[in-house]
């Protein structure tokens, strides 16, 4: 359950459970002054059925009834969740056996006939301490997604710092998203994260490459067809928008679709409806559409706008490899230790040569290009890094039209960039790895207009 956000005193659900017809209603009158919520049922198990772990809730109960034991379903609510506070109703009698059910985790016991001071202040006491367990459980999951979503995501350069937000902010919001990235950037990967911190995860997560698809086999594909629908339709297929049902479709790619199947997928978007082919019955859909794409959709030549807007709902961009000089030794290190542990080599460090070849190249490939050169490189020894990544010069041909200082420029900056990330915005750590004085370095960084902040954890 993802807990609700802002939680206040008004969230919270006073539960009530008792066979007493008139105390119940007494106790709902009573707490209906204080509480917008208030549920009652006259036994234990209607109330435990509709419980959930983590349910912003509190539960005051009778301890002895005709249809339960209310110890017995104070226990039954713990084994669930052990911070639900659990407030017995005793009569006197029973004084001895509620003491021992606060040995055993209830939370209060209230004596009958009931004081409404001392329920009102128990009650208070058990929502302040349900509201803290809750709140605590939700920091405990904001700081897991977000250590999650940085062994997903490599990087720390303040573009890709953006991009985990974006993913964070959009992936518990049940709407379409494009993701724009280059060939070879990561955009399944973010779309992939896209669904697992969402409450989808659970449900399938489908991929299409649209540009892999022929045009007359696209329709088939992603609406599915019955037995017959056309002449080798041997058996009924399911699409991929019914396929993924409960859970999320990553459309690549998605500029390659043809003008009638983007009129065919913007009424699905519009009606959460689709026909398969050879079928008059409409099917509904439920899953959500990540879709991707390598060209600004807004104005493109052949691109539906009325669909653009539909997909473009929410918005991610990953920056491309050469954007990201910071984060290159960094995703270097991390792609060849993966290597080396699939192939059984032995890790090695790369050199100062290795990781200044790796600062001045472009990367037109991005992060696949990146992968199967650390692949290579290990295959290869960790050594000679020109030609596992087949060039013949550490910088890219666009470098080389550039002037000497221009260049020189664009390595100094690349590099301390690259280490300030390394060494998490530590200044002293960069400055002993460089050899450089402080005020060279300030000036470099006015020069380059880097801030330092930017690279701190």
């Amino acid at each position: 359950m993802t807990i609700a956000p802002k939680l206040n005193q008004q969230s919270i659900t006073i539960v009530v459970v008792d066979d007493d017809k008139d105390v119940r209603e007494n106790l709902v009158d009573l707490l209906s002054t204080q509480y917008q919520h208030i549920r009652e049922y006259d036994s234990p198990q209607p109330a435990l059925a509709e419980l959930t772990r983590h349910d912003p809730v509190i539960i005051l109960t009778d301890l002895r009834m005709p249809g339960g034991d209310g110890l017995e379903f104070a226990k039954n609510i713990r084994e669930r969740d052990a911070d639900l506070p659990v407030i017995l109703m005793t009569g006197y009698g029973d004084i001895s056996i509620a003491v021992d059910a606060i040995k055993h985790g209830v939370y209060d016991f209230i004596e009958k006939p009931v004081d409404t001071d001392h329920l009102l202040k128990s009650i208070e006491r058990a929502v302040d301490k349900r509201l803290l367990s809750l709140s605590l459980l939700e920091t405990q999951q904001k700081l897991a997604q977000h250590s999650s979503i940085d062994t997903r995501l490599i990087g720390h350069c303040p573009m890709i710092k953006k991009l985990k937000q974006d993913i964070l902010k959009l992936a518990p919001i049940d709407i379409p998203v494009l993701v724009y990235g280059e060939t070879g950037s990561g955009k399944e990967l973010v779309a992939r994260c896209m669904h697992d911190f969402s409450h989808r995860h659970d449900g399938p997560f489908v991929a299409l490459n649209c540009a892999a698809i022929p045009d007359h086999l696209a329709e088939a594909e992603l609406f599915g067809y019955q037995k017959g629908a056309f002449t080798d339709a041997k058996t009924a297929h399911i699409g991929k928008l019914e396929y993924a049902r409960g859970g999320s479709l990553f459309l690549d790619e998605v500029e390659s679709l043809s003008p009638a199947i983007q009129a065919k997928l913007l009424r699905t978007l519009q009606d959460g409806l689709i026909t398969p082919l050879g079928s008059n019955k409409e099917i509904a859909t439920d899953c959500r559409i990540i879709s991707a794409s390598k060209e600004n959709l807004r104005n493109l030549d052949g691109f539906r706008q009325d669909l653009y807007f539909r997909l473009q709902v929410g918005e991610c961009h990953i920056p491309p490899l050469r954007q990201r000089q910071e984060d290159i030794l960094s995703l270097f290190e991390f792609f060849v230790l993966q290597s080396c542990n699939n192939f059984k080599i032995t890790y090695q460090a790369p050199t100062t040569t290795t990781e200044n070849v790796l600062l001045a190249y472009d990367w037109p490939g991005n992060i696949r290009e990146m992968i199967n050169v650390a692949t290579r490189y290990v295959i290869n020894g960790c050594q000679d890094i020109d030609q596992v990544m087949n060039i013949d010069t550490g910088f890219a041909e666009d470098d080389l039209k550039r002037s000497l200082k221009d260049q020189v420029h664009a390595y100094e900056e690349n590099l301390i960039r690259a280490k300030l990330s390394q060494f998490n915005g530590n200044v002293a750590a960069v400055l002993d790895d460089l050899k450089l004085e402080r005020r060279t370095f300030n000036q470099k960084l006015t020069r380059f207009d880097i801030s330092t902040s930017a690279y701190k954890k």
